[in-house]
């Protein structure tokens, strides 16, 4: 599902470098929140990986599969020098609806259930997360509960 923010950053007055710039950014600024979550257990499984490259495709970034994964490794190298989340949360809060957030939240669950483990640092992670994004509590939960179920869809 495609968030409105990027529609949004289309439609915009800007020449076309600063819109690629933006989602470039913005990209950037997912994948690292999203490998966040997915290293905090001290374990990137596969199914975590397939989880986000999935789901970075169908945004409206314009991203091929290669690019997606040359984001990825991107993002790695930014996440391992930076000093926490607080930078990249911010990005987000400049950039995105509080619907667009709580929409980011749910997907950083959804990556913490694709191994089928919720581990205490990915919950602890994305409870983090979603305070700096000023993410109500109840829409945490929400959230949690919306990323559960469809876990749980999948694996019928």
């Amino acid at each position: 599902m495609a968030f409105k923010w990027l529609e949004k950053l289309t439609q915009l007055g800007a020449s076309a470098g600063e819109k690629g710039n933006d989602r470039d950014e913005l990209g950037m600024t997912l994948a690292v929140l999203m490998l966040e979550v997915a290293k905090s257990d001290f374990e990137e499984s596969e199914d975590e990986i397939q989880t986000m490259t999935a789901w970075l495709e169908n945004q409206d970034l314009g991203l091929t599969s290669e690019d997606v994964s040359q984001l990825l490794d991107s993002a790695r190298n930014e996440q391992e020098g930076s000093a926490g989340l607080f930078e990249y949360t911010r990005r987000a809060c400049e950039r995105m609806s509080m619907e667009e957030r709580v929409q980011l939240v749910e997907q950083l669950w959804r990556i913490a259930y694709a191994d089928g483990v919720i581990d205490k640092y990915e919950e602890a992670a994305i409870r983090k997360a979603s305070e700096l994004l000023y993410v109500p509590h109840s829409d945490f939960i929400r959230a949690k509960f919306a990323a559960e179920v469809a876990s749980q869809r999948e694996a019928e």
